[in-house]
């Protein structure tokens, strides 16, 4: 009966790891709404997505932040208008990982795709798996 109580605390115990994760790596997301906005904003009145910060009218990529987010950067890489959020290292998250918002322009609409190269696909938030 003790190998249970073992088993099922080693099972919770990485459930609520990977929970941790997940919301540190949403918490990055949610700092993205006012540079999504700037970013179609911009392609709305240019015709093409923006490649700095400064271009589309933001300020500086160290003002998005919070205690996961250490910045986050409009680019032109790998496309303009591609939103990076780089995150902190803690016990969740590691140190240089990054989450890409690519945009994406329609007649229906604006889009996101989101991808990463550092983030391990169970740990993304559901709307980027």
């Amino acid at each position: 009966s003790l190998s249970i109580v073992v088993v099922l605390a080693t099972l919770a115990l990485t459930s609520y790891s990977k929970y941790s994760q997940r919301a540190g790596i949403s918490t990055g997301l949610a700092l993205t709404a006012p540079l999504k906005l700037a970013v179609y904003e911009f392609f709305t009145r240019n015709g093409k997505f923006p490649e700095s910060n400064e271009q589309a009218g933001l300020s500086a990529a160290s003002s998005y932040t919070n205690s996961h987010v250490r910045s986050i950067l409009v680019s032109g890489e790998p496309q303009p208008g591609t939103i990076s959020i780089a995150y902190r290292g803690d016990r969740a998250i590691s140190e240089g990982d990054t989450l890409l918002l690519i945009p994406s322009a329609s007649t229906s609409g604006g889009h996101w795709r989101c991808t990463s190269l550092t983030l391990l696909g169970n740990l993304l938030p559901a709307n980027c798996r």
